[in-house]
């Protein structure tokens, strides 16, 4: 399924912006233990310049997969939500490229960590809830 949003106005750019929604029933890239109706790809000017999105296809990053599911995007929120979740990035892109970008452009929020750890812990959403929720656990000796 796909959703095409004409003209989405963006805090600070120019010009409004057009935006692409896909659901996959069967994703062509992982989901990292998410169900496919929550983990959407989203695409909108298409070849700028980011800090946050997927080298592949050039798809925005919009929370990090291994984040609990109140600190991201899920289907039963529903589709504005995630308009609005887009918006606000495509701001936060346009802000950081005008700051400097590659050249320490400033992200306004807080920013997740890229890559997937490769313990295979994020294969299980459930576990990584645990995790979290239970701190990062002691510390190592010095």
């Amino acid at each position: 399924m796909i959703y095409r949003l004409t003209g989405l106005d963006v805090i600070g750019e120019p010009d409004p912006i057009d935006v692409r929604i896909r659901f996959y029933a069967d994703p062509p890239y992982s989901t990292y233990g998410q169900r496919p109706e929550d983990f959407p790809r989203v695409h909108a000017k298409p070849g700028v310049p980011s800090k946050h999105r997927y080298k592949f296809d050039d798809a925005l990053c919009l929370w990090y997969p291994l984040d609990p599911e109140e600190r991201r995007w899920t289907s039963s929120k529903g589709l504005l939500d995630l308009i609005e979740i887009v918006r606000t990035h495509l701001f936060l892109e346009h802000y950081w490229r005008l700051t400097g970008g590659e050249q320490g452009g400033q992200w306004l929020v807080e920013d997740a960590p890229h890559g997937i750890p490769e313990s295979g812990a994020w294969r299980s959403s459930r576990r990584h809830k645990r995790r979290t929720a239970a701190g990062p656990g002691p510390r190592p000796p010095r």
